[in-house]
């Protein structure tokens, strides 16, 4: 892994919370070197590939961790490569929901990075919802469609814990996933299928759509697979249960493709209140959409990009936008 921007041969001290400025921070763990490298979109150029999924490396300190692992098997090991990652640091990943676009490259991974560290991937941290059986159309009938129930076993069989999460937690130092997020706005970012809640058949709100956060001095550090709770719930469920501070960067997925003009419009008006300093969105953003957040947000060409892959958020330093997402 390229390792000279962060530095990560050196031993890195965590910052305890006590910054005076950030008041909100005091008793919470803060990280000091953070990069965030997109592995799968769907935007690329050069080598990597992308395809319509989302996965992203992040490093904190000396540690890796995984947020998604893309659609289809070979995408995030062929797009690593090529970008010259070493995945074989990952200890946990996190997944944001279970839709087969953010884990078809799952056990792939697995293999390939056990074979080079056998304590590689050790666990896998879920959202309560996450294996919730899920039927769709076929035929006269319906078949299930999460997958992610079968591949649950082959994941326990490899030694690997699955943790569900039923609220926000620190699962290492500085870096927290969000659990399942309060939905106080109806932003509805997701379909109409069904899903199997106590014996009865409801639509499938994604109910363990989460996020992940990195805690930094200068304010949270977000990624969103796909934003099916919508991304003002997310900031605000983030803010109002892990800290108050301001969010410094948001990336990933906000399922903005197919909003409406009046959509965009709120959803530009409240992140800007919100205070978003960096914005890397790619994936179901849209490129249309992104843009227009960027002019609602009084952001710049230096400060919202496409999440392209192969584009890095570096704290301290900013987002590093690939050539064909400038």
């Amino acid at each position: 892994m390229r390792r000279n921007a962060l530095g990560l041969v050196a031993v890195y001290v965590m910052a305890i919370g006590t910054v005076e400025a950030s008041a909100g921070m005091i008793g919470k763990r803060l990280a000091e070197a953070v990069q965030v490298t997109i592995l799968s979109s769907n935007l690329a150029n050069g080598a990597t590939v992308g395809e319509w999924g989302l996965s992203a490396l992040v490093e904190v300190d000396g540690q890796c961790v995984l947020f998604d692992a893309g659609r289809y098997p070979d995408t995030v090991l062929r797009n690593a490569a090529v970008l010259d990652m070493d995945l074989s640091c990952v200890t946990d990943v996190v997944l944001s929901h279970f839709h087969f676009d953010h884990n078809g490259g799952l056990l792939p991974l697995l293999r390939d990075l056990r074979g080079r560290n056998p304590n590689a991937m050790r666990r896998v941290h879920v959202a309560s919802g996450f294996f919730l059986r899920r039927q769709v159309p076929q035929g006269d009938g319906y078949v299930d469609w999460n997958q992610m129930i079968a591949v649950r076993d082959t994941l326990e069989a490899a030694g690997v814990e699955i943790v569900e999460h039923d609220g926000p937690a620190e699962i290492l130092p500085s870096v927290w996933v969000t659990g399942p997020v309060e939905r106080v706005h109806a932003e509805q970012r997701y379909g109409g299928r069904r899903m199997l809640v106590d014996g009865e058949w409801v639509q499938d709100y994604v109910p363990d759509s989460q996020g992940l956060t990195v805690l930094t001095e200068q304010g949270h550090i977000v990624l969103l697979g796909c934003g099916h709770t919508g991304v003002v719930n997310a900031l605000q469920h983030i803010q109002s249960t892990i800290n108050e501070a301001p969010i410094h960067a948001l990336m990933g997925g906000l399922h903005l493709f197919n909003a409406s003009d009046e959509m965009l419009g709120w959803t530009a008006d409240r992140l800007r209140e919100i205070g978003v300093q960096h914005l890397m969105a790619g994936h179901c953003t849209g490129v249309e959409p992104l843009l227009r957040l960027r002019v609602g947000l009084n952001l710049s060409r230096r400060t919202a990009v496409v999440g392209a892959v192969g584009s890095q958020f570096v704290y301290g330093e900013g987002i590093r936008a690939t050539s064909i997402a400038m």
